[in-house]
């Protein structure tokens, strides 16, 4: 008998103590006790909280799946017992707060429950510090491996270009006018010509100008044009916004989006022909690019070393708050496709 005093009243001084926000209620959320805590919270939240009836009052819906507040499928309502899940209480300030929140049925005969809620703003602030960590360690990464690309392609390309061209240049200096001489300056004039067109190709690649002069569907156009040139692979880019345009960002990622998985399907997928389509439908804007080549695994990712590009679509798109889903087989071809919510601009 002493052993149950001493654990009613561990239990009562639990109840007293405990930072988190305690409330027993019955079947219909009527509020019949709660602890200090609780007072305090519905203190904060309400100017007259010894007024109310349901605890309804005072939360701002629970979060789901697919949205972050919302009192579908409530499980307090439904008297789920077990896992946590989070809510949303609105202090009279108007600020909303998060809640870690554990229900359970005490008690069946008299239908009484127990509620019980912790304060996460801390947490989730520690974890919006660490995710913008993350993100400028990534963005930092991504702006050097660009830096050591385009060094690698100054030294390679456009530097063995020039060097090139002078050399043709300096045996000038030493020749006489005619047939030889003639020869010399066609060389000369093929090399700067291919230099300019590296320039050029390397400009494109950086920020091509038309998808900010003319937007997202003539830079796609235009860089399908120049694939085909390159790779030799047939194009078929299909739209139904080829006039509208959208925020620079989402511009940006779809473009770069496709650009990257185009280039994977060039190395990797042994294809003839691709699609791109670009279409609208209500607020949601959606990219696919789909071939018909070999098809991969996540192994053949790691293998082949494209798990990279992969990584980066999805990560530049969950940026934007869309999604990136990328489907493949062996066999059966690759689709990438991405969604995002969009205004027109």
């Amino acid at each position: 008998m002493s052993s149950f005093t001493e654990n009613s009243s561990l239990i009562q001084l639990f109840f007293e103590k405990t930072s988190d926000a305690v409330f027993i209620m019955d079947y219909e959320q009527r509020i019949i006790n709660q602890n200090k805590a609780a007072q305090k919270l519905l203190h904060d939240a309400l100017t007259d909280w010894k007024q109310i009836s349901s605890f309804c009052y005072v939360c701002k819906g629970c979060t789901s799946s697919m949205e972050e507040h919302t009192c579908r499928d409530c499980r307090i309502k439904k008297r789920e017992d077990g896992s946590s899940f989070q809510i949303y209480i609105e202090l009279k300030n108007g600020l909303e707060i998060p809640y870690s929140a554990s229900f359970s049925v005490i008690d069946e005969k008299s239908e009484r429950c127990v509620l019980i809620l912790r304060n996460l703003t801390e947490q989730q602030e520690i974890a919006k510090q660490l995710q913008k960590s993350t993100l400028t360690k990534y963005v930092l990464n991504a702006h050097e491996n660009e830096r050591k690309k385009l060094s690698r392609e100054l030294h390679d390309g456009i530097a063995q270009e020039m060097y090139s061209a002078l050399m043709e240049v300096r045996k000038l200096k030493y020749m006489e006018k005619g047939g030889t001489f003639d020869k010399q300056m066609d060389d000369v004039e093929t090399s700067v010509t291919n230099l300019l067109t590296e320039i050029r190709n390397m400009a494109v690649d950086l920020r091509p100008a038309a998808l900010d002069d003319l937007g997202l569907y003539s830079a796609l156009k235009s860089y399908c044009k120049r694939y085909e040139q390159i790779f030799g692979v047939e194009v078929a880019l299909i739209s139904d916004v080829q006039n509208e345009r959208f925020s620079s960002t989402v511009e940006t990622t779809l473009y770069r989006v496709a650009q990257e998985a185009m280039l994977n399907a060039a190395k990797y997928a042994d294809i003839d022909d691709i699609v791109v389509t670009l279409r609208k439908r209500e607020k949601l804007l959606i990219l696919e690019v789909i071939d018909d080549g070999v098809g991969f695994t996540l192994a053949d990712m790691e293998i082949k070393g494209s798990g990279l590009g992969l990584l980066n679509m999805q990560e530049r798109v969950e940026l934007c708050g869309g999604i990136c889903d990328i489907q493949s087989e062996h066999g059966k071809g690759t689709e990438v496709i991405v969604k995002i919510g969009v205004d027109s601009i």
